[in-house]
């Protein structure tokens, strides 16, 4: 809730730089139109870029790195999900230690390769005061795996509007410092400033909209994981239990 007040502060803040950028092109525009200048001729997608500045690149490489971080949290989550309900049914079905790890040998996921490596320190004959101790290792080292990058995803999502901000900033330096120069008698010569900050403000919300929705999304589903395979732990061990009491 926290992170997500100062994220939300920092949104209205670009919001509000923008349209600050917004209202004096606005105005400049009316001032060439009263003067009876040509209208300016709508530029590509490349010249915007150009006029972003070296802020954009900067946020060009985070946008690669962003991605490069959400593809391989996505095919490392699509991995990690498994089926604890089917996993424990084989378990029960099964007579023996060895009968039930050669029933779970290829279950898929996190829940797969913890409930492997239970039944296999029950198999060599740990008590059960033991078995949980292991498994509490087990998990945290699957919960480093889980959270892997997703401080950096975290980090993406915070600096990138940062960054967008602060060539926004600079672009209307460059505009009210030729407005102090000039003042408002060739208000053209105000588009590029006008526009780097625009472009910037565009493109840290850009990095960053689609990083906080993707950081949300593996938050999700690393917890849906994590509690899903407690359940079945908690299950898991109460049959090893029982099966130690007789």
């Amino acid at each position: 809730m926290h992170q997500s007040s100062f994220r939300a502060l920092r949104i209205l803040a670009l919001t509000f730089i923008a349209t600050v950028a917004a209202s004096t092109a606005t105005f400049a525009a009316e001032e060439a139109a009263a003067a009876g200048e040509p209208k300016v001729k709508s530029t590509s997608a490349w010249d915007m870029i150009k006029h972003g500045g070296p802020s954009l690149l900067i946020l060009g490489l985070c946008s690669v790195a962003t991605v490069t971080l959400i593809i391989e949290r996505f095919m490392y989550y699509r991995k990690a999900a498994g089926n604890t309900d089917e996993i424990l049914n084989k378990v029960k079905q099964a007579g023996t230690m060895s009968e039930a790890l050669a029933a779970i040998e290829h279950a898929p996921g996190i829940s797969g390769n913890i409930f492997r490596a239970t039944l296999g320190a029950a198999r060599d004959g740990y008590e059960p005061e033991q078995i949980e101790q292991l498994v509490q290792g087990y998990v945290t080292k699957e919960l480093i795996n889980m959270e892997k990058f997703l401080p950096q995803l975290d980090t993406f999502v915070t600096m990138c509007p940062l960054i967008g901000l602060a060539g926004t900033t600079i672009g209307m330096i460059k505009s009210f410092s030729i407005v102090a120069a000039i003042g408002m008698s060739d208000p053209t010569k105000l588009a590029g400033g006008i526009s780097e900050a625009l472009v910037n403000t565009a493109g840290g919300l850009l990095v960053a909209i689609p990083s906080l929705f993707a950081y949300n999304w593996f938050t999700g589903r690393k917890e849906a994981i994590l509690m899903d395979m407690e359940k079945g732990l908690s299950e898991l061990m109460v049959i090893l239990k029982s099966s130690a009491g007789h």
